[in-house]
């Protein structure tokens, strides 16, 4: 499908001209210093919400029907995959459709497209040396703590409401996280 691009300010100057592309292909607003629009014709959009369900829903069974060829295939796709260990790899390939074929019923990517960033940070982590070294000592839960810091108030103790009537309001308290033992 064509996209045509087009400044914002075409929307605003020449409407029919824009409308008459969005009946050819989608039209891809392009906006200074804030992120692109993109016009649709709505049925267009249905057709791709159904397709992506569909191939959702396939990949899914491809994961249970077949594991290792849907491993194989996104390995393809995401080189950075070789670095993980297998165990991993194999979590990656579970979640990732389980997690597509939710995306898809949703119609919303989001949640992919942060499964993708999660793991290619992990498989970065296990390609750099001085990253992937496990600590050599057990990280003790116990030796932290939480320790509630009053914070300044930065309204007064009382405001004015529209009725006139005073409301007291309380600081929230803030939290700090310090290692046990150690003082600031």
């Amino acid at each position: 499908m064509r996209v045509t691009e087009r400044p914002f300010s075409d929307l605003l100057r020449h409407p029919k001209d824009v409308t008459s592309d969005v009946e050819e292909g989608d039209v891809m607003l392009r906006r200074r210093d804030q992120p692109d629009l993109r016009l649709s014709r709505a049925d267009r959009d249905a057709e791709r919400a159904i397709a992506f369900a569909a191939v959702g829903r396939t990949l899914r069974n491809l994961a249970v029907h077949s594991p290792k060829a849907l491993g194989e295939a996104l390995v393809d796709s995401f080189a950075w995959l070789e670095v993980l260990p297998s165990a991993d790899r194999l979590a990656f390939v579970e979640e990732f459709s389980r997690v597509v074929a939710a995306a898809t019923e949703l119609d919303s990517y989001a949640p992919l497209a942060q499964l993708v960033r999660e793991w290619r940070a992990t498989a970065e982590v296990h390609a750099d040396p001085k990253l992937s070294r496990r600590p050599s000592t057990p990280f003790d839960r116990a030796l932290w703590e939480a320790t509630e810091v009053a914070s300044a108030p930065t309204e007064p103790p009382s405001t004015p409401t529209p009725s006139g009537q005073a409301s007291a309001r309380r600081p929230r308290p803030t939290f700090r996280v310090r290692p046990q033992g150690l003082e600031p």
